[in-house]
């Protein structure tokens, strides 16, 4: 049986082709395309699965494990971790001995990262665990907004001398349903301080433990009797505090040894006319914070800011590469305009950063120069400024000669002197 090919028609032998192996074929000939789509999803589906099976492990119960999402559940694990982090395995407060306390256990890390938060929140937040993480993993997210600035002062007050108590007194984030009830958020009085760990998990963190108790609210109707809702005080003649019971804390805010030697606040005499524009009330005015001038931000220095934000030249480049290859392909007028302005002024901005990195340089050469000589016993030479610039100048003509431009920079610089002479001459009206 003779077998023909199916490209040339010829007889073949068996197991034979005239069409060229995959060896045999020219080197420049395209590849098959072929898809990601399928791999990125296989990826995706064993994210997706290692996810679950974290949210399993997760110490909650069934129905919040349900309704967290992926990115609620790695807030979950993270905070998991901080706490194994700087707490062994050990004995877990039972719920009856969480139930007597009158306020719930908080733990922080030294940035004010949650670390443990006990399951009584509840009952004073009416937010679980779950829910009050969900406004964000750190203790300004589920503080009023007016507060987080002083509460951040003593938190590093506090760190610096671990074993100082500090209290703070905030509005906490709470539940709609709470919200309806009492009009509005709830006023808790943390107080706790630093504590350096006493095992050796990890000896350089140091976790905030405070208690957070809510404020006591008076009411109309209230018993005034009760001595749990008020704070007695004795003061001098001039309204000094001698005496105050410790129950001031829930409602002032302030512990009483920092009241004790306080005057209260002085009133204004009404012989003097007060004047229209006045401050009533202290309101902490709002500072705002310049990086580029803060002493918080550190000290300028060139080489290291060149050197961390190098990666930005490439950003840069590809941006113009962009620009040019729309300005080419470009048809309208106004945009093309635009497009060529906008790669003017970053070929200008390009040659100026590389114009300061030049000085840069030349100064540092100076200064190595300098330090030399001084290592030599010689007196250090600092040049003025008149003789940088002929420096620079010198360095240009030189640069100018290499590139082979000189012959016509100098042409131009002598048409314009020309020109400049030319306008100081008198006019022939004035001869």
């Amino acid at each position: 049986m003779t077998i023909f090919c199916s490209h040339c028609h010829r007889p073949l032998q068996a197991e034979m082709s005239c069409l060229p192996r995959r060896a045999e074929q020219a080197p420049g000939a395209s590849k098959p395309f072929r898809s990601t789509k399928s791999a990125s999803k296989a990826r995706r589906d064993q994210i997706n699965t290692e996810l679950q099976a974290l949210r399993s492990l997760l110490p909650i119960s069934t129905q919040e494990k349900e309704r967290l999402s992926y990115l609620h559940t790695m807030a979950l694990v993270c905070l998991q971790l901080r706490g194994a982090h700087l707490f062994p395995p050990g004995p877990v407060l039972a719920a009856e001995l969480l139930s007597l306390l009158p306020g719930f256990l908080l733990v922080l890390t030294a940035g004010g990262k949650l670390v443990y938060i006990s399951e009584n929140v509840s009952q004073i937040l009416g937010l679980s665990m779950v829910e009050l993480l969900a406004q964000g993993d750190t203790i300004f997210d589920i503080l009023d907004g007016r507060a987080r600035e002083d509460v951040h002062k003593k938190l590093l007050l506090a760190q610096e001398q671990p074993g100082r108590e500090i209290t703070f007194v905030s509005e906490m984030r709470t539940s709609k349903a709470f919200r309806l009830q009492h009009g509005g958020n709830r006023a808790v009085a943390v107080r706790g301080h630093f504590m350096p760990p006493r095992w050796p998990a990890s000896p350089s963190s140091t976790a905030f433990l405070a208690l957070c108790t809510p404020v006591a609210r008076l009411d109309a109707d209230h018993d005034s009797g009760s001595q749990d809702n008020l704070f007695q005080s004795t003061h001098a003649l001039d309204m000094r505090f001698m005496d105050v019971t410790e129950s001031a804390i829930y409602h002032l805010g302030y512990l009483r040894e920092e009241l004790i030697g306080q005057s209260w606040p002085v009133e204004m005499s009404a012989k003097k006319p007060v004047p229209f524009l006045r401050q009533v009330v202290s309101v902490t005015k709002k500072v705002h914070r310049d990086p580029r001038f803060d002493d918080l931000s550190g000290e300028y220095n060139p080489e290291i800011f060149m050197k961390t934000y190098s990666f930005l030249d490439t950003i840069k480049k590809q941006e113009k590469e962009m620009v040019q290859k729309q300005l080419k392909k470009c048809r309208n007028v106004e945009q093309k305009e635009k497009l060529q302005q906008l790669l003017n002024r970053m070929t200008q901005q390009e040659q100026a950063q590389k114009k300061q990195q030049k000085q840069r340089e030349r100064e540092l050469a100076l200064k190595r120069q300098q330090r030399e000589l001084a290592k030599q016993g010689k007196k250090p030479f600092f040049l003025k400024n008149s003789d940088k610039r002929k420096l620079e100048l010198a360095e240009k003509y030189a640069e100018l000669k290499r590139s082979g431009k000189l012959e016509s920079f100098l042409n131009k610089k002598r048409k314009r002197n020309a020109i400049k002479d030319k306008r100081r001459l008198p006019s022939q009206k004035n001869l």
